[in-house]
């Protein structure tokens, strides 16, 4: 059989080659087994735990972004409630007063709701803090970019109106600064909306670039793949015919000599 090694040899090839090309177009996989481009390989490794990174940030800004919405909602429940209570203050202050008494029974139950207010969370997290707390928000996958979210002191820009009892000891200049404390938080917060948006575009971009990297490393030509495939397996089935031919020619061959 050695006299055939130029011909089985090639066939062998041509079917290791198949095995390869049949493991990528089933797997989807160019790199397949690891030998076939090893440096590749590290490359795209490290971009696949970029792309898992970015992800994951990018559902944290997202998360970031929920959690100053629903804070600069119940700030926003805190201006009408101060809208209110000066209504309430300049009805009291007409001819009548408040000689019924609802005024002051309005009053109290909106000063409850408004001190209230500064207990809200998000998910477990407290919206507010009279202590100005902060909490970190990560902008970038690498970890560099980091940045502060205000858990803004709502108790303490109101405390002018919770600490009164009485609509009567509450003045309109009272209530003009605490409507003016909240504007504020509220710019503060839409400052900070801004920041956790723009990180958040900038990280949908990168992880978008990062799949685009890690596809062209790492996903099969399809086309080219599966016309590789073709030929290869062309050549193996010409081969084969042509082993069989030899061999059968190699038999008559050698009848004839022994005849």
């Amino acid at each position: 059989m050695a006299n055939f090694n130029a011909l089985i040899t090639p066939i062998g090839e041509n079917l290791s080659s198949q095995e390869i090309l049949l493991q990528q177009l089933s797997s989807n996989i160019r790199i397949t087994p690891t030998f076939i481009d090893a440096g590749g390989l590290a490359v795209a490794s490290k971009l696949d735990a970029s792309v898992n990174r970015s992800a994951i940030v990018a559902n944290n800004l997202a998360t970031t972004n929920s959690f100053l919405q629903t804070q600069d909602g119940v700030l926003q429940s805190a201006t009408k409630i101060m809208d209110r209570m000066g209504q309430l203050k300049a009805m009291s202050e007409g001819i009548w007063g408040d000689n019924t008494g609802a005024f002051q029974a309005e009053f109290e139950i909106l000063n409850s709701q408004l001190a209230d207010l500064s207990n809200q969370q998000f998910n477990g997290v407290d919206l507010f803090s009279n202590s100005g707390g902060t909490l970190t928000a990560i902008g970038d996958e690498s970890g560099f970019s980091t940045f502060t979210i205000d858990q803004a002191d709502l108790e303490n820009a109101v405390i002018d109106i919770t600490s009164e009892a009485n609509l009567a000891d509450v003045t309109m200049a009272d209530i003009e600064d605490s409507i003016q404390n909240i504007a504020n938080l509220r710019a503060a917060n839409g400052g900070q909306q801004s920041r956790v948006l723009a990180s958040f575009d900038l990280m949908q971009t990168n992880n978008s670039n990062l799949n685009s990297a890690l596809s062209t490393i790492i996903d099969v030509d399809l086309a080219r793949t599966l016309t590789d495939f073709s030929l290869v397996s062309l050549k193996t089935e010409v081969g084969f015919k042509m082993l069989s031919e030899a061999l059968t020619s190699s038999v008559t061959v050698d009848n004839l000599l022994l005849s």
